[in-house]
C-alpha cells in the first residue's frame, strides 16, 4: 500500500534508521551484551571528548536532558561511566568513561562496524559517499545551534 510516507525523505530516513538499529541492537545481544546503540553513542562521546557535563552529552547526541540522565543512570549502575560533581555548580555532573565503559565500546564497535558495512553493501562507493554529502546537508541545516 502506497502512503504519503513512501514520499518523504524524513520518514524514509527515519525507517532506514530504525532498521540498522534494530540490526545492530540485534548483533550486540547475540555478542551476550545488553547496551544500547544509545549507550554506546554516549560512551563514544565521552572516550573521544573527555569528561562533559549531561547537557553536554544531549546536545551532542541530539537527545533531551530527561533521556540522558536516565542513560547516565542505567550506564552507572553497570558501571560504564561514573559521575563527579562539577565544581561550583551544586546541579552538574561531569559525566567520564570507566575502563569498563572503554571495553564494551572497543569490544562491540568492530562487530558494528563489520555488521554496519554488510548493511550498507549494496551501495556502491560514490553512492555512500552521495549519502552521506546529503545526509549530513540535511543535518547542517537543520541544526539550531
Amino acid at each position: 500500500m502506497k502512503t504519503p510516507r513512501d514520499k518523504s525523505i524524513g520518514a524514509q530516513m527515519h525507517i532506514a534508521s530504525a532498521l540498522l538499529r534494530k540490526k545492530m541492537h540485534a548483533k550486540i545481544h547475540n555478542l551476550g551484551h545488553d547496551s544500547t546503540m544509545e549507550q554506546l553513542s554516549v560512551l563514544e562521546v565521552l572516550l573521544f571528548s573527555g569528561p562533559l557535563i549531561m547537557s553536554e552529552i544531549a546536545n551532542m547526541l541530539v537527545k533531551e536532558n530527561a533521556v540522558i540522565t536516565r542513560m547516565i543512570d542505567v550506564m552507572e549502575n553497570k558501571g560504564f561511566v561514573k559521575r563527579e560533581p562539577k565544581p561550583g555548580d551544586r546541579r552538574a555532573y561531569f559525566v567520564s568513561i570507566t575502563e569498563a565503559g572503554k571495553k564494551e565500546f572497543e569490544t562491540l564497535v568492530p562487530h558494528l562496524k563489520k555488521g554496519l558495512l554488510e548493511a550498507t553493501s549494496i551501495l556502491t562507493k560514490e553512492e555512500y559517499e552521495e549519502g552521506m554529502r546529503i545526509i549530513k546537508k540535511i543535518i547542517k541545516h537543520n541544526n539550531t545551534e
